[in-house]
Protein backbone atom coordinates (compact mmCIF):
# COMPACT_ATOMS: atom_id res chain seq x y z
CA UNK A 1 0.00 0.00 0.00
CA UNK A 2 2.65 2.34 0.69
CA UNK A 3 4.59 1.68 -2.53
CA UNK A 4 1.31 2.50 -4.37
CA UNK A 5 0.60 5.96 -2.37
CA UNK A 6 4.43 7.05 -2.88
CA UNK A 7 3.33 5.92 -6.94
CA UNK A 8 0.55 8.06 -6.80
CA UNK A 9 2.08 11.12 -5.18
CA UNK A 10 5.43 11.21 -7.74
CA UNK A 11 2.11 10.94 -10.64
CA UNK A 12 0.84 13.70 -9.17
CA UNK A 13 3.84 15.57 -8.75
CA UNK A 14 4.97 15.08 -12.31
CA UNK A 15 1.05 15.80 -14.02
CA UNK A 16 1.48 19.11 -11.94
CA UNK A 17 5.37 19.53 -13.49
CA UNK A 18 3.49 19.21 -17.06
CA UNK A 19 0.05 21.33 -15.96
CA UNK A 20 2.88 24.17 -15.10
CA UNK A 21 5.35 23.61 -17.70
CA UNK A 22 2.49 24.24 -20.08
CA UNK A 23 0.87 26.76 -18.55
CA UNK A 24 4.25 28.76 -18.44
CA UNK A 25 4.79 27.86 -22.03
CA UNK A 26 1.87 28.91 -23.01
CA UNK A 27 2.09 32.22 -20.99
CA UNK A 28 5.82 32.86 -22.59
CA UNK A 29 4.51 32.24 -26.17
CA UNK A 30 1.31 34.61 -25.69
CA UNK A 31 3.73 37.29 -24.19
CA UNK A 32 6.25 37.13 -27.48
CA UNK A 33 2.86 37.48 -29.12
CA UNK A 34 1.85 40.30 -27.64
CA UNK A 35 5.11 41.99 -27.97
CA UNK A 36 5.67 40.89 -31.64
CA UNK A 37 2.46 42.83 -32.42
CA UNK A 38 3.42 46.06 -30.31
CA UNK A 39 6.59 45.91 -32.04
CA UNK A 40 5.00 45.44 -35.80
CA UNK A 41 2.34 48.17 -34.48
CA UNK A 42 5.29 50.66 -33.68
CA UNK A 43 7.13 49.40 -36.92
CA UNK A 44 4.25 50.13 -38.89
CA UNK A 45 3.63 53.70 -37.50
CA UNK A 46 7.24 54.76 -37.83
CA UNK A 47 6.68 53.56 -41.29
CA UNK A 48 4.05 55.69 -41.73
CA UNK A 49 5.96 58.73 -39.91
CA UNK A 50 8.40 58.03 -42.08
CA UNK A 51 6.47 57.71 -45.61
CA UNK A 52 4.95 61.24 -44.41
CA UNK A 53 8.35 62.91 -44.13
CA UNK A 54 9.79 61.30 -47.21
CA UNK A 55 6.56 63.16 -49.07
CA UNK A 56 7.69 66.02 -47.12
CA UNK A 57 11.03 66.21 -48.66
CA UNK A 58 9.91 65.25 -52.18
CA UNK A 59 7.84 68.16 -52.29
CA UNK A 60 10.22 70.45 -50.87
CA UNK A 61 12.80 69.13 -53.88
CA UNK A 62 9.91 69.43 -56.10
CA UNK A 63 9.37 73.29 -54.78
CA UNK A 64 12.73 73.81 -54.99
CA UNK A 65 13.60 72.43 -58.52
CA UNK A 66 10.76 74.98 -59.50
CA UNK A 67 12.14 78.05 -57.91
CA UNK A 68 15.86 76.64 -59.43
CA UNK A 69 13.85 76.61 -62.83
CA UNK A 70 12.25 80.44 -62.66
CA UNK A 71 15.48 81.63 -61.21
CA UNK A 72 17.11 80.22 -64.25
CA UNK A 73 14.62 81.68 -67.16
CA UNK A 74 14.98 85.01 -65.03
CA UNK A 75 18.62 85.07 -65.95
CA UNK A 76 18.36 84.08 -69.35
CA UNK A 77 16.47 87.51 -69.60
CA UNK A 78 19.25 89.85 -67.76
CA UNK A 79 20.96 90.02 -70.72
CA UNK A 80 17.87 91.12 -72.70
CA UNK A 81 16.65 93.78 -69.99
CA UNK A 82 20.35 95.57 -70.14
CA UNK A 83 20.22 95.70 -73.63
CA UNK A 84 17.24 97.63 -73.87
CA UNK A 85 18.65 99.73 -70.74
CA UNK A 86 21.54 100.44 -73.38
CA UNK A 87 19.01 100.84 -76.11
CA UNK A 88 17.17 103.83 -74.29
CA UNK A 89 20.22 105.36 -72.74
CA UNK A 90 20.78 103.58 -69.84
CA UNK A 91 17.20 104.31 -68.63
CA UNK A 92 14.78 101.57 -69.13
CA UNK A 93 11.03 101.77 -69.70
CA UNK A 94 8.47 101.12 -66.57
CA UNK A 95 7.49 103.14 -63.34
CA UNK A 96 9.62 101.34 -60.96
CA UNK A 97 12.73 100.97 -62.46
CA UNK A 98 15.63 102.28 -60.15
CA UNK A 99 16.98 104.18 -63.07
CA UNK A 100 14.47 106.78 -62.60
CA UNK A 101 14.78 107.22 -58.98
CA UNK A 102 16.07 110.58 -57.70
CA UNK A 103 19.66 111.20 -56.91
CA UNK A 104 18.26 112.16 -53.42
CA UNK A 105 16.72 109.49 -52.61
CA UNK A 106 19.44 107.25 -53.11
CA UNK A 107 21.78 109.94 -50.91
CA UNK A 108 22.26 108.69 -47.23
CA UNK A 109 20.82 111.23 -44.23
CA UNK A 110 23.57 113.73 -43.13
CA UNK A 111 25.77 113.13 -46.90
CA UNK A 112 26.09 115.07 -49.83
CA UNK A 113 26.38 113.84 -53.62
CA UNK A 114 29.63 114.85 -55.00
CA UNK A 115 30.38 113.88 -59.04
CA UNK A 116 34.10 113.90 -59.41
CA UNK A 117 35.95 112.95 -62.91
CA UNK A 118 38.56 110.61 -62.65
CA UNK A 119 40.69 108.67 -64.91
CA UNK A 120 39.43 105.36 -65.76
CA UNK A 121 42.63 103.76 -64.45
CA UNK A 122 42.88 105.68 -61.24
CA UNK A 123 38.99 104.07 -60.59
CA UNK A 124 40.19 100.55 -59.98
CA UNK A 125 40.31 100.23 -64.14
CA UNK A 126 37.16 101.03 -64.05
CA UNK A 127 35.53 98.16 -62.08
CA UNK A 128 34.08 99.93 -59.36
CA UNK A 129 30.11 100.36 -59.40
CA UNK A 130 27.52 102.13 -57.34
CA UNK A 131 27.01 100.68 -53.89
CA UNK A 132 30.65 99.68 -53.76
CA UNK A 133 33.02 101.80 -50.79
CA UNK A 134 36.57 102.95 -51.88
CA UNK A 135 39.18 104.94 -50.20
CA UNK A 136 40.12 108.39 -52.27
CA UNK A 137 43.77 108.77 -52.28
CA UNK A 138 45.56 112.03 -53.19
CA UNK A 139 48.48 113.07 -54.60
CA UNK A 140 49.28 116.51 -53.51
CA UNK A 141 51.67 119.48 -54.81
CA UNK A 142 52.55 120.85 -51.57
CA UNK A 143 54.29 124.13 -52.21
CA UNK A 144 56.96 125.58 -50.23
CA UNK A 145 58.11 128.67 -51.79
CA UNK A 146 56.70 131.95 -52.05
CA UNK A 147 53.94 132.33 -55.42
CA UNK A 148 56.31 133.86 -57.87
CA UNK A 149 59.30 131.72 -56.82
CA UNK A 150 59.43 128.45 -59.73
CA UNK A 151 59.74 126.20 -56.94
CA UNK A 152 57.00 123.43 -57.84
CA UNK A 153 56.28 122.28 -54.06
CA UNK A 154 56.85 119.08 -52.71
CA UNK A 155 54.92 116.13 -53.49
CA UNK A 156 52.79 114.34 -50.94
CA UNK A 157 50.68 110.93 -51.35
CA UNK A 158 48.55 110.48 -48.59
CA UNK A 159 44.64 108.12 -47.86
CA UNK A 160 42.10 111.03 -47.92
CA UNK A 161 39.14 109.32 -46.66
CA UNK A 162 38.15 105.99 -46.17
CA UNK A 163 35.17 104.17 -46.75
CA UNK A 164 32.92 106.21 -48.97
CA UNK A 165 30.44 104.99 -50.72
CA UNK A 166 29.86 105.15 -54.33
CA UNK A 167 26.54 106.28 -55.43
CA UNK A 168 26.50 106.62 -59.28
CA UNK A 169 29.45 105.43 -62.16
CA UNK A 170 28.89 107.89 -64.71
CA UNK A 171 24.63 107.98 -65.10
CA UNK A 172 24.26 104.29 -63.69
CA UNK A 173 22.61 104.30 -60.60
CA UNK A 174 22.43 100.57 -60.20
CA UNK A 175 24.66 98.10 -61.54
CA UNK A 176 24.15 96.94 -64.84
CA UNK A 177 27.75 95.91 -65.64
CA UNK A 178 28.48 92.83 -68.05
CA UNK A 179 32.16 91.92 -68.87
CA UNK A 180 31.51 93.80 -72.28
CA UNK A 181 30.90 97.47 -70.12
CA UNK A 182 34.07 96.83 -68.12
CA UNK A 183 36.01 96.36 -70.87
CA UNK A 184 34.69 100.12 -72.33
CA UNK A 185 35.04 101.33 -69.23
CA UNK A 186 38.61 100.45 -69.35
CA UNK A 187 39.15 102.23 -72.82
CA UNK A 188 37.35 104.92 -71.58
CA UNK A 189 39.77 108.17 -70.30
CA UNK A 190 37.30 109.56 -67.74
CA UNK A 191 34.93 108.29 -65.90
CA UNK A 192 31.97 110.39 -63.95
CA UNK A 193 31.79 109.12 -60.26
CA UNK A 194 29.17 110.23 -57.75
CA UNK A 195 30.04 110.03 -54.09
CA UNK A 196 28.21 110.31 -50.85
CA UNK A 197 30.60 112.71 -48.50
CA UNK A 198 29.67 115.24 -45.50
CA UNK A 199 29.49 118.67 -46.50
CA UNK A 200 33.08 118.73 -45.26
CA UNK A 201 34.47 116.35 -47.17
CA UNK A 202 32.73 117.88 -50.21
CA UNK A 203 35.04 120.87 -49.78
CA UNK A 204 38.52 119.07 -48.84
CA UNK A 205 37.42 116.69 -51.78
CA UNK A 206 37.14 119.24 -54.13
CA UNK A 207 40.52 121.50 -52.94
CA UNK A 208 42.57 117.96 -53.08
CA UNK A 209 40.98 117.56 -56.85
CA UNK A 210 41.93 120.83 -57.74
CA UNK A 211 45.70 120.76 -56.33
CA UNK A 212 46.47 117.43 -57.25
CA UNK A 213 45.18 113.78 -58.63
CA UNK A 214 42.81 111.26 -57.07
CA UNK A 215 42.94 107.65 -57.11
CA UNK A 216 40.65 104.94 -55.47
CA UNK A 217 41.23 101.95 -53.72
CA UNK A 218 37.92 99.18 -53.63
CA UNK A 219 37.54 98.05 -49.95
CA UNK A 220 35.41 94.90 -49.04
CA UNK A 221 32.12 94.66 -48.88
CA UNK A 222 32.25 93.69 -45.34
CA UNK A 223 35.00 95.70 -44.43
CA UNK A 224 34.11 98.50 -41.70
CA UNK A 225 37.21 99.21 -40.01
CA UNK A 226 38.98 102.50 -40.81
CA UNK A 227 42.81 102.84 -39.72
CA UNK A 228 45.04 106.29 -39.06
CA UNK A 229 47.70 106.00 -42.03
CA UNK A 230 50.47 108.26 -42.03
CA UNK A 231 51.35 110.55 -45.37
CA UNK A 232 53.35 107.94 -47.86
CA UNK A 233 56.98 109.74 -48.26
CA UNK A 234 60.41 108.19 -49.31
CA UNK A 235 61.32 108.07 -45.75
CA UNK A 236 57.43 105.82 -44.70
CA UNK A 237 58.84 103.82 -47.40
CA UNK A 238 62.21 102.89 -46.42
CA UNK A 239 61.03 102.01 -42.68
CA UNK A 240 58.04 100.02 -43.98
CA UNK A 241 60.57 98.00 -46.10
CA UNK A 242 62.90 97.84 -43.22
CA UNK A 243 60.28 96.67 -40.83
CA UNK A 244 58.50 93.81 -43.47
CA UNK A 245 61.80 93.04 -45.55
CA UNK A 246 65.00 93.55 -43.41
CA UNK A 247 66.06 96.30 -46.56
CA UNK A 248 67.56 99.42 -45.75
CA UNK A 249 67.16 101.89 -48.95
CA UNK A 250 69.29 104.75 -49.56
CA UNK A 251 67.41 107.96 -48.46
CA UNK A 252 68.99 111.09 -48.77
CA UNK A 253 68.21 113.59 -45.94
CA UNK A 254 65.92 116.36 -46.95
CA UNK A 255 67.87 119.78 -47.21
CA UNK A 256 66.77 122.39 -45.63
CA UNK A 257 66.23 125.08 -47.78
CA UNK A 258 66.59 129.18 -46.22
CA UNK A 259 65.23 131.54 -48.68
CA UNK A 260 65.46 135.28 -48.33
CA UNK A 261 62.36 137.20 -47.05
CA UNK A 262 63.45 140.47 -49.12
CA UNK A 263 63.10 142.69 -46.22
CA UNK A 264 67.20 142.22 -45.97
CA UNK A 265 68.53 145.60 -45.33
CA UNK A 266 72.08 146.58 -44.84
CA UNK A 267 72.89 148.37 -41.43
CA UNK A 268 76.04 150.82 -40.51
CA UNK A 269 77.68 150.27 -37.46
CA UNK A 270 76.62 153.37 -35.06
CA UNK A 271 78.58 154.80 -31.77
CA UNK A 272 76.71 156.60 -29.31
CA UNK A 273 78.51 158.37 -26.67
CA UNK A 274 77.09 159.22 -22.86
CA UNK A 275 78.18 161.42 -20.43
CA UNK A 276 76.51 162.19 -16.83
CA UNK A 277 73.45 160.48 -18.08
CA UNK A 278 73.30 163.03 -21.49
CA UNK A 279 74.27 161.82 -24.82
CA UNK A 280 76.75 164.16 -26.58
Amino acid sequence: MENRKQIAMIAGALALGIVAAFLMGTHIQNSIETQTREIAKTYETQKGAMAKEMAMVKKELLAARQERAELANQLQTIPQQIKAVKAQGGSAAGPDNSQKMALSVLTPPGKRALTIMIDSLSAVGGLINPGDYVDIIAHLKVSEGEKDSEDKGKSVTTVLFQKIQVLAVNTNFVDIGTAKDYAERQTTRSLNVTLAVTPEEAGLLTFAQTNGKLQMALRSPGEEQTEILEVASWESLSDFVLEKQGTELPIEEEKTVIRSTGTDKKFEPVIQIFRGGKEL
